[in-house]
């Protein structure tokens, strides 16, 4: 008998949604869906849309996931929270969401691009990416909502031809503290580089996952590299649960040396010696580069 294999999700480009939005083509894809660059034939406007992977639209759990997503980006309105249009189903009963288009590229590929003739991100062009990010994950954690995939990709840099700023993408792993958790024993939720030492422990996790994961992001702007980096998920857990935290003073000699206590600070082990708040993290980063 042949091992079970789980069918790849199809390609959606071409059809028409609600008699609305137009997939044209798709532009990325994830282990809970894809996601599509769309026309909209009423306003002829770009949009973005995520469809849930038809693999697993059937399934609740994965439903509820994004419904909750949905509801997060809509409470966070005003902020640099990824804008929310619309929520329907395709004919097949799939659920999707229709985001505003963003026009720029991921804090991924933009700080290869600074790197690229080996340069590095100035620190006054962190701090315009950075504080959009934490304002927007301050209030989502004052409604209960911790984001829990923090990641270079999941930031986005606008084209500073069209206005600039910045876009926090992907609530679809967030934890809503009021809401029972959908999280399974042994699964762990977020990209191994910037998950904090209790999520790979299995401990009681709360904003302060956030604060480690932006805390690792700043690390891998400044210093070109993320603070733990191994080929195994075995030695990305022992690094980030048992080692001594990396020296960005090391890779940064024009920080301050006292850059080195924020980094034990915010990537602390113990989440008790970790910075409680987003803003305190970035209010002490502040004071250290302007002292």
């Amino acid at each position: 008998m042949k091992p079970a294999t789980h069918r790849p999700p199809r390609d959606r480009s071409g059809e028409l949604l609600g008699g609305r939005y137009r997939l044209t083509d798709l532009i990325d894809r994830g282990g809970q869906g894809m996601v599509y660059r769309a026309e909209d034939v009423r306003d002829h406007d770009l949009v973005a849309i995520k469809v849930l992977n038809d693999t697993i639209a059937a399934e609740p759990e994965w439903r509820e996931r994004m419904f909750r997503e949905a509801h997060a980006l809509a409470n966070l309105g005003g902020t640099a929270a990824v804008r929310v249009l619309d929520q329907l189903w395709t004919s097949d009963g799939a659920l999707c969401l229709v985001m505003e288009y963003l026009h720029g590229q991921d804090l991924d590929d933009y700080l290869s691009g600074v790197e690229a003739g080996g340069g590095r991100l100035p620190v006054g062009a962190l701090l315009e990416l950075i504080v959009p990010v934490v304002e927007t994950l301050e209030a989502a954690h004052r409604q209960g909502i911790v984001h829990r995939d923090i990641k270079p990709a999941n930031i986005f840099v606008l084209d500073p031809a069209r206005g600039g700023g910045v876009r926090l993408l992907d609530f679809g792993l967030a934890k809503f503290m009021r809401l029972r958790s959908f999280t399974h024993d042994g699964f762990i939720a977020g990209s191994p580089s910037y998950i904090a030492p209790e999520a790979w422990q299995g401990g009681k996790l709360d904003q302060r996952i956030d604060v480690y994961a932006l805390g690792a992001v700043m690390y891998r702007a400044l210093a070109g590299e993320p603070p733990f980096a191994a080929d195994s998920l075995d030695e990305m857990l022992r690094l980030a649960t048992r080692a001594e935290r990396p020296s960005l003073r090391a890779k940064r000699p024009d920080l301050p040396p006292d850059v080195d206590d924020w980094v034990k600070q915010v990537l602390a082990i113990d989440p008790a010696r970790r910075f409680v708040r987003l803003r305190g993290m970035l209010q002490a980063f502040k004071s250290l580069i302007s002292s």
